[in-house]
């Protein structure tokens, strides 16, 4: 009965979840984007980056539908390519951000003392840190980084922020009486935590992993755009900065810059309803007034 009750409970929030029209359309949108683009890079006969693959600067047509650049590459390819690139750094770097953010947030909010006082420490000094201009400064010095490091860098700037919020959320929680009752009871600090702290704070998790993939993808896309991207690799960012080191905004190629900045705009458009789904459904003004 304890088991059934507890695949009830989940089947319930996984129905609250898809009921909300905010999150079920910006799920939607950005899993057509990713998935339609890794099914293209599948079937695509060109290479993204292959200089010369087809005929240059031709418009779009059946057999390409964006057009080919003054390299001769099919702007279509390196789009696709270039989506699912840069979701799975933003992904990959929001995870990695935010499970350093979690945890330390649990530590310092549930453990409090010393704990609490050295992770808010260094919390504060990552959060003044002037973080743009410090990833700026590391892929200089690093030379053009590959999208793994591009993740780790990112992730390494991106926790701080996070983590103060959740730390706010667990010191919150730490109070409620259904904790108090659970350590009364007797149950370990790790299961209370396990069972009770994180599951309660599920949405906000899901509303800042939202905000950490925005911000991820929006750094990553500034750096590249700037010369410091992949050199293996192609990612949105990369293309517009193809585009302007070709001039294709002066040139008026706007097949070939339009469509990555439309690409970045629905998928920031999508996480963004997620976002406010999720704030919606941790929020209960906000459920009120929907």
């Amino acid at each position: 009965m304890i088991m059934d009750n507890r695949i009830m409970g989940k089947l319930k929030g996984l129905k609250v979840i898809v009921e909300n029209k905010k999150i079920f359309i910006g799920l939607c949108l950005v899993l057509v984007i990713y998935f339609g683009s890794l099914i293209y890079t599948r079937v695509s006969p060109y290479s993204p980056r292959k200089i010369g693959d087809v005929p240059v600067n031709m418009p779009s047509s059946p057999e390409y539908p964006l057009g080919t650049d003054p390299m001769g590459r099919d702007i279509l390819t390196q789009l696709c390519y270039a989506t699912v690139s840069s979701i799975q750094v933003g992904v990959a770097a929001a995870m990695m951000s935010f499970t350093i953010s979690i945890l330390l947030a649990i530590l310092a909010g549930y453990y409090g003392g010393y704990v609490d006082s050295v992770i808010s420490m260094v919390t504060e000094v990552f959060i003044t840190l002037p973080s743009l201009a410090i990833l700026i400064l590391i892929a200089a010095v690093f030379g053009r980084v590959e999208l793994h490091m591009m993740a780790i860098i990112l992730a390494f700037f991106g926790w701080a922020f996070p983590c103060k919020i959740l730390r706010a959320q667990v010191l919150s929680l730490k109070e409620r009486g259904f904790i108090k009752l659970a350590l009364l009871s007797g149950t370990h600090n790790l299961e209370v935590i396990i069972r009770e702290i994180i599951p309660n704070m599920l949405p906000f998790i899901g509303v800042w992993i939202a905000f950490a993939i925005v911000g991820a993808m929006g750094a990553q896309a500034g750096l590249e755009l700037i010369g410091l991207g992949p050199q293996t690799s192609v990612s949105l960012g990369v293309m517009l900065n193809w585009a302007t080191t070709l001039a294709a905004f002066t040139r008026g190629l706007i097949n070939w810059w339009l469509p990555p900045c439309l690409v970045l705009m629905f998928i920031f458009l999508g996480v963004a309803l997620i976002s406010v789904g999720l704030d919606e459904i941790g929020n209960p003004k906000l459920k009120a007034r929907r």
